[in-house]
């Protein structure tokens, strides 16, 4: 079942655009990075998304194009992004992190999938 519960700001949370969380099955990756392991996508929004991954160590690029998948089918592809936060979460024996990239100058094809992807039907249903 697809969660649609949105993402309230913190204090001092100085986004633009209100994130969504993410559908259980939705995964991101780095674009044309055929070993890397896909990442399980948390929560997104117009400007950005955050991520969750098995690593002791923050996200090994600080900018790079990642493409978003949901059940496993391409939704988005080669949107440029950059690291803004990677964080350790204290979350039982594996060693758990969470990443926020912003997303970069995108096309217009990718703002309209983007805002497909967030404002699609089954996230507006309660």
């Amino acid at each position: 079942m697809q969660s649609t519960q949105r993402i309230a700001g913190e204090t001092g949370d100085r986004r633009l655009h209100q994130r969504v969380m993410a559908p259980e099955r939705a995964l991101v990756a780095i674009s044309e990075d055929y070993f890397s392991l896909p990442y399980n996508l948390a929560d997104i929004s117009e400007g950005g998304m955050a991520f969750r991954h098995i690593n002791n160590s923050s996200f090994p690029l600080t900018e790079c194009q990642m493409d978003i998948y949901l059940n496993e089918d391409l939704q988005i592809s080669r949107l440029p992004v950059t690291v803004v936060s990677d964080q350790h979460l204290d979350d039982s024996f594996k060693i758990k992190r969470r990443c926020s990239v912003c997303f970069g100058e995108l096309t217009e094809d990718q703002r309209w999938q983007l805002r497909a992807f967030i404002n699609r039907p089954a996230a507006k249903a309660k």
